[in-house]
């Protein structure tokens, strides 16, 4: 098994990533194309990257590729940025993550969330060498928002039901963040993603996260990986949850992080009235 770490738009292994994300994710709304993803990565250096480290701190946008040998098959993949923050609250938002339905069961998604850590912590230079454990802000398809259609066409695709999939991230200790969160469109020729919860890894368990922290992630996130360095003013959709977080923030509120019982119980009663 060979991890291929691909953080420039010309990396050769991007097609192959590609097809296999391509092939793992169904619904249009949620998925990049490959100029999207090649847009990202060029963001990592050069003008762009002085640009928008100077707004947003240090950060690095990267997938990691898990082959079957140099030019074997696609075991599975992970693509996410990691921002530096002030150096002492960097976060990741780990946009996709998958595993080939062949290849389950191998431990293969655990060593990608490993290797996501480990790259992450080792893309900054950190005051006296101390890494500070990153939060890692991750999206879910939320089954009690999912159309009918959505949820079975999705579902089947992945050979994973919606709710076990969220268990999947319970049993990783995720929490779910307490905001109305929609993934603006990302490209012209997409709509805002409306069915999506927005979940958090390294909390150890909290009730609740800072509003402030939360703001500064968010304008990171949308800034860059969402909006690709265009104006945050272009998307009302990140402009209205940002304003939302600007306003807790100033009021130095914090945001509420829960489990998942409440969101598995609604799914349950969705799928009985829908029956």
């Amino acid at each position: 098994m060979i991890a291929h770490y691909i953080t420039r738009a010309d990396d050769p292994y991007l097609t192959r990533f590609y097809g296999a994300y391509d092939a793992a994710f169904i619904l249009p709304d949620e998925k990049e194309d490959l100029e999207g993803f090649r847009t990202c990565l060029a963001l990592n250096e050069g003008e762009a990257y002085e640009r928008l480290s100077a707004l947003y701190g240090p950060y690095r946008e990267m997938v990691i590729l898990l082959t079957e040998g140099a030019n074997g098959p696609v075991l599975g993949a992970a693509n996410f940025i990691a921002f530096a923050g002030d150096g002492s609250d960097p976060t990741i938002s780990l946009s996709y993550i998958f595993v080939d339905a062949g290849q389950r069961r191998r431990g293969l998604f655990g060593l990608l969330m490993h290797l996501v850590r480990e790259e992450a912590a080792e893309a900054f230079v950190w005051p006296e060498g101390n890494v500070p454990a990153p939060l890692i802000f991750i999206e879910m398809n939320n089954p009690v928002k999912m159309s009918p259609e959505d949820y079975a066409l999705d579902s089947q695709h992945a050979g994973l039901d919606q709710v076990d999939r969220l268990k999947i991230w319970e049993r990783r200790g995720a929490r779910l963040v307490g905001i109305e969160y929609r993934q603006p469109p990302l490209s012209d020729d997409q709509g805002p993603e409306d069915e999506l919860l927005l979940g958090v890894l390294g909390t150890a368990g909290a009730e609740t996260l800072s509003a402030c922290r939360m703001l500064a992630h968010m304008r990171r996130f949308f800034g860059v990986t969402v909006l690709k360095g265009r104006d945050l003013a272009a998307s009302p959709v990140a402009g209205e949850q940002l304003r939302t977080l600007e306003e807790a923030c100033a009021q130095d509120a914090q945001v509420a992080l829960t489990g998942f019982d409440a969101i598995f119980a609604e799914a349950e009663q969705v799928q009985r009235d829908r029956s």
